[in-house]
C-alpha cells in the first residue's frame, strides 16, 4: 500500500539571502532541518527527486536556488526540479510528466489564493491529488502548507478578518490551516479562533519552525524548537 503522505510546515528560514534596510545583504539562518529531513526520509528514497512548486511566488528564480542549495546539496535529493507556470507554454502532459517523476513535492510560500487560480485552470489541483494517492510525497511551507486543507485564510486582512470568507483549500487534509501562528497577537488569534466557532469549523494552528505530518490515518507533529508547536483550534 502507499503511504499517502503531507508535510505542511508553517514557516521558517533555510538560508535565503535577505536585503536589510540599509541596502546590506545577510543569509537568514537555517531552521527547519529536522522537518526537511524527514521530507527526504519519508520519499523512502537514498537520493530522491523533489519537484520545487513555486507558483506563490510567481517562480521566482532566487527561491529555486535556495531550495536547491539546502535539498540538494545539504540533504542529499539528487534534484530539484522545477514546475515552472507562470508566463510560460507548458502543456498538460509535462507537468503531468514532472509530478509523477517526482518522489517529493515542496510547495513554496507566497500569495496561496493566486496559486490554486493557476493549479486549477491548469488542472495541477488533481494531478497532484493523483500524486498523494500513489504515495508521492507533498509538502510545503506557508502558502504552500495550508492549501492541502479543506479551508484556509491568507490573513492578508487580519484586521478585518470577521468580514473575510474563510476559502475553500484543496481537501487532501480536513480543517482550517493557519501558518506562523506564533507571530500572531493574542487579539488576531481570539479573532480567528472566533470565526471558526461561528463556522462551526477545526483548524490547525502552526507556528514556524514546525510540521504537521499527515500521513494516511495517522498525524505527528514535528518541532524544530522546544517553543513552537501545532494546536487544533478553536
Amino acid at each position: 500500500m502507499n503511504n499517502k503522505t503531507i508535510v505542511a510546515v508553517g514557516g521558517g528560514e533555510i538560508g535565503r539571502i535577505k536585503i536589510l534596510p540599509d541596502g546590506t545583504a545577510c543569509q537568514t539562518e537555517i531552521e527547519t532541518t529536522i522537518i526537511d529531513k524527514f521530507i527526504v526520509d519519508a520519499s523512502g528514497k537514498k537520493n530522491p527527486k523533489m519537484l520545487f512548486i513555486g507558483t506563490a511566488s510567481n517562480d521566482k528564480t532566487s527561491y529555486l536556488d535556495v531550495i536547491t542549495t539546502h535539498f540538494k546539496d545539504r540533504l542529499g535529493c539528487s534534484c530539484v526540479e522545477p514546475l515552472n507556470l507562470i508566463g510560460t507554454n507548458i502543456s498538460y502532459d509535462e507537468i503531468k510528466y514532472k509530478i509523477f517523476s517526482a518522489d517529493i513535492i515542496y510547495v513554496g510560500g507566497g500569495d496561496t489564493t493566486f496559486m490554486l487560480k493557476i493549479w486549477k485552470e491548469l488542472g495541477v489541483d488533481k494531478l497532484l491529488y493523483e500524486a498523494y494517492n500513489k504515495g508521492i510525497v507533498l509538502s510545503g511551507i506557508s502558502a504552500g502548507a495550508i492549501c492541502w486543507f479543506e479551508y484556509y485564510d491568507n490573513m492578508d486582512d487580519i484586521e478585518n478578518i470577521e468580514q473575510l470568507d474563510i476559502v475553500p483549500g484543496l481537501s487532501f487534509v480536513k480543517g482550517f490551516g493557519v501558518p506562523h501562528y506564533n507571530w500572531l497577537t493574542p487579539d488576531e488569534k481570539k479573532k480567528i479562533n472566533d470565526r471558526l466557532k461561528d463556522k462551526n469549523i477545526k483548524g490547525w494552528s502552526i507556528d514556524d519552525c514546525v510540521a504537521i505530518v499527515f500521513q494516511n490515518d495517522e498525524l505527528k507533529i514535528i518541532s524544530c524548537r522546544s517553543d513552537r508547536t501545532a494546536t487544533q483550534i478553536p
